[in-house]
């Protein structure tokens, strides 16, 4: 049984900068330290916010239409941003310049992640292909791809760096080996396509969230799966806290959901939220959660 403890976490900060009918928030990412919040928008800017004085530092522009995920680098100052205009650029945070754009995808690409102990980004774009950059040259190194090429929602590495995940419209969760560029395993489908797809800080955990309604947690060794429900609509992103304890998902519902991840059970569901829920990240230190929604607004959660 479902208790709403929301009072476990508290809403301490609304940003709402991004402007204009559609700007919708669909990322929000902390930098390293906890210091900096970014978020991208249908408005077509990545924005960076001060959460120490709660205002905004500056705003970042050069995509041609809505940017759809954004990423740090564990250096802080390194920041990538994908974009439905086909590009990845690449920006200096302490100085809010672009260092390069990226070109190589053919159509929209909707999703970015960076592991930085190998100095690898990965890109997943709507023409079905998964790319490999080295950051240290921002050149493409590989291109991963299928037979039956889908649209790629979500990617998303491993810790070490040696397997990177992905998730798309075809619904089944793959597990690619980052050295060879081939499927290393498949997972179980899910029954619509996947928005979301998120590691552990442990690695341990493979979390999944799909337009089926439904989170799918994969043990990343034995392939062992549960099923968690609770959303009414659509659930579009994860999160795992640092701790591997909790969880986060927002979805079409407007809803936030806290689930223990030991016990597999809802705590609680954090209101506030007018529209669909974008994105969500935990702090480096666990104590806040960052949303971003439809609603245009991104709300920073404290836990109490």
């Amino acid at each position: 049984m479902v208790q709403w403890f929301t009072a476990q976490w508290k809403c301490v900060q609304t940003f709402t900068g991004h402007k204009g009918w559609q700007a919708g928030i669909n990322s929000v990412a902390f930098s390293p330290d906890g210091r900096i919040l970014a978020s991208c928008s249908d408005d077509k800017t990545v924005k960076l916010w001060d959460l120490q004085t709660m205002r905004e530092i500056r705003t970042l522009t050069g995509h041609r239409a809505t940017v759809r995920q954004v990423a740090f680098h564990s250096k802080g100052y390194l920041l990538a941003s994908a974009s439905l205009d086909r590009t990845i650029n690449i920006w200096d945070v302490k100085n809010g310049t672009k260092i390069k754009t990226l070109f190589g995808h053919y159509d929209e690409v909707s999703s970015v992640a960076i592991n930085s102990h190998t100095n690898l980004m990965a890109s997943g774009s709507n023409d079905g292909d998964i790319k490999l950059w080295d950051l240290s040259t921002n050149e493409e190194i590989k291109t991963l791809s299928t037979s039956d090429p889908q649209i790629v929602e979500s990617v998303a590495f491993s810790p070490d760096g040696k397997v990177l995940a992905s998730g798309g419209w075809d619904n089944v969760p793959k597990l690619w080996d980052v050295e060879t560029g081939q499927v290393a395993r498949k997972l179980p489908a899910h029954a619509n396509k996947i928005r979301s797809i998120v590691f552990s800080p442990s690695g341990q955990i493979l979390a999944t969230a799909s337009q089926d309604k439904t989170i799918r947690l994969f043990d990343a060794a034995s392939g062992r799966e549960d099923v968690l429900q609770g959303h009414t609509k659509a659930v579009v992103c994860v999160a795992i806290d640092p701790s591997n304890a909790v969880l986060a998902s927002g979805g079409d519902d407007n809803e936030i959901k806290i689930w223990d991840l030991k016990m597999k059970q809802e705590t609680c569901s954090l209101p506030g939220h007018d529209s669909y829920v974008m994105s969500l990240v935990f702090s480096p230190d666990g104590k806040f959660l960052a949303s971003g929604s439809h609603d245009r607004s991104i709300k920073i959660w404290q836990r109490a």
